[in-house]
This record gives C-alpha cells, sequence and structure tokens, in this order.
C-alpha cells in the first residue's frame, strides 16, 4: 500500500511538472506571439525568395520549413482564447485569402492552388462547424476538407490542416495528461508536414520550430503585442506581390 501510495505521489509530481514545463514552453504572452510571428516571418520571406527568386540556397529553404509550424501555434493559442469560435473571424480569414490568392498567383503559383490562409480559413471553419456538435454541420466540415484537398498540394494538403487543429486543441483542452499527448503529438504532425520535401526538411522543421519556441518562452520583454490586427494577412499579401514582381 506504501509503495502504491508513493508511485502515486511521484506520479503526481511528474504530472505537475510536465504540465508547468509545457506552460512556460507553449503559453506565451502578446508579445511573445508577436516575437514569435515576426521570427516566422522573415522565415517565411526567407523560404518564398528562395522560391520565387529561384536562388536554390539550402539554408533558406530548410530554416522555411519551421515557418508554418509557428503561425500554426500562435494561430491556435490565439483561437483559444474564446470559448466558441467567432463565425465573423473566420469570414474575415476567408476575405483575406481571397485577396492574398491575386499575391499568390503573381509569385508564380498555379491559380487554383490556394494559398496557406485558405488553410487557416478552412480549418478555422472546420472548427466551428464541429462546436455544433449536428451530424450535418460535421458533414459540412469534412465535404469542406474533402473539397480542399485537391487545391491544396501548395499548402501542405490534409496534414497542413491537421497541425492547424492540433494546434487549436491543444491549447482549448484543459486536462494536462491530455494537452501533455497532443503536444508530444506535435513533433511527429510538424515532421509529416515537411516530409514531402525530405527527411531533412522534415527534421528541419522540427528542431527550428522547437529552437524558437525554446528561445522565445524566455523573453519576459514585451509584454504587450506590437503589430497592428491584420498584419500578418496584409504583410503576407504584399511580399508575395513583391516577390512575384521582382521574378518578371
Amino acid at each position: 500500500m506504501t509503495t502504491d501510495n508513493t508511485n502515486t505521489t511521484r506520479n503526481d509530481s511528474l504530472a505537475a511538472r510536465t504540465g508547468t514545463w509545457l506552460q512556460s514552453l507553449l503559453v506565451w504572452s502578446p508579445g511573445q506571439r508577436d516575437i514569435i510571428k515576426t521570427v516566422a516571418l522573415v522565415l517565411m520571406v526567407l523560404d518564398h525568395a528562395n522560391r520565387i527568386l529561384h536562388l536554390e540556397q539550402t539554408w533558406m529553404f530548410l530554416a522555411g520549413r519551421g515557418a508554418f509550424p509557428l503561425f500554426a501555434l500562435v494561430w491556435g493559442l490565439n483561437l483559444s482564447r474564446y470559448e466558441h469560435i467567432r463565425q465573423a473571424s473566420v469570414n474575415r480569414l476567408w476575405g483575406w485569402a481571397v485577396v492574398a490568392q491575386f499575391g499568390y498567383f503573381l509569385a508564380g503559383y498555379p491559380w487554383y492552388e490556394g494559398n496557406i490562409l485558405f488553410a487557416f480559413a478552412v480549418a478555422a471553419q472546420m472548427l466551428k462547424w464541429c462546436e455544433y456538435h449536428s451530424l450535418v454541420w460535421s458533414v459540412s466540415a469534412l465535404t469542406l476538407l474533402v473539397l480542399w484537398f485537391p487545391l491544396s498540394s501548395t499548402s501542405y494538403g490534409a496534414v497542413g490542416i491537421i497541425l492547424l487543429m492540433l494546434c487549436h486543441r491543444i491549447y482549448r483542452t484543459t486536462h494536462l495528461s491530455v494537452r501533455s499527448m497532443l503536444a508530444l503529438c506535435l513533433f511527429p504532425v510538424v515532421a509529416l508536414v515537411n516530409l514531402q520535401d525530405g527527411v531533412t526538411a522534415a527534421v528541419s522543421g522540427v528542431l527550428v520550430t522547437y529552437m524558437v519556441v525554446r528561445m522565445v518562452s524566455g523573453i519576459r520583454w514585451p509584454a504587450a503585442r506590437f503589430w497592428p490586427a491584420d498584419f500578418f494577412p496584409v504583410f503576407y499579401f504584399c511580399h508575395l506581390a513583391v516577390l512575384g514582381v521582382m521574378a518578371l
């Protein structure tokens, strides 16, 4: 009996330490979120410049593997702040995705391939519909995923949607054991997101994501956000348009 109590105490202590570690690693202030988004923006620009301008720099390509996972984590945390996802926010995301598609096409991508903002919009819409706990809305969510899949080969496909939904779920759950398990799932899912570009790209995506999160989690300044609302979609469209013009 004493041994059982001791083991239970040790397990509880381990769970508590794990929870504290995850809290410090994955929960950020608004300022920390903007720092992570800034790093992700830099990585994204490096990756897109390398692709669109045909620079063929391996280090730029590998560094860029961490951009989408970092954006996904911040997006998941931001979305989880509300008890229910607001359809107005999802609609605004759809709107920005449509606007950004012109820049995506100008940058040399096929017109029928959806840009990454569509991936965020699809994931957010699916999560919103699943909140209704209705068979009809659940089927609608799956239908949306099926419709998105053939248009998403340049935006991480179905695996990208899985990563986005996983990031949201990590922050929404209140159970420590579930959060720990989901956090561990991040590593293989981030690897899968980049696996289409090779094993080296998959490993690079995991390492870059972890290193950025680890470093930023130790930064305590600034506490407040410093980027205005909708800065990312505006920047996303503008940088694609600029790179597209440069590539002409």
